[in-house]
């Protein structure tokens, strides 16, 4: 193989490694448990779900207009109130970008 051939494979795989290292998710590096609590009407709701899917975060989404949902939400916090992000265990009440993100452990 000569070196131009070399040059350019090892050119192609570090381009490679660099874009599987951008599009990996940001829950690999803080890996902790998301779930929302959403109503499908709820702007703030679309605020929320905007930006964990800016991070590329994977969450449960938890609809609280369902009779499930409204049951779930019931149970653990007395009403069902939207959002609530609910991140490790820790519940984030409205829409706070930057509470979310230090969370995540994306600031």
């Amino acid at each position: 193989m000569s070196k131009m051939a070399r040059g350019f494979f090892v050119a192609a795989a570090l381009c490679l490694a660099f874009t599987q290292a951008a599009s990996t998710p940001a829950q690999a590096v803080c890996a902790k448990s998301v779930v929302l609590y959403n109503a499908y009407w709820c702007p703030y709701c679309r605020q929320v779900r905007a930006l964990l899917g800016q991070y590329h975060i994977r969450y449960q989404l938890i609809e609280v207009t369902t009779p499930q949902g409204e049951s779930q939400s019931v149970r653990r916090f007395g009403d069902t109130s939207v959002p609530r992000t609910v991140i490790g265990g820790t519940v984030v009440v409205g829409y706070e970008p930057e509470r979310i993100k230090q969370l995540l452990c994306l600031n």
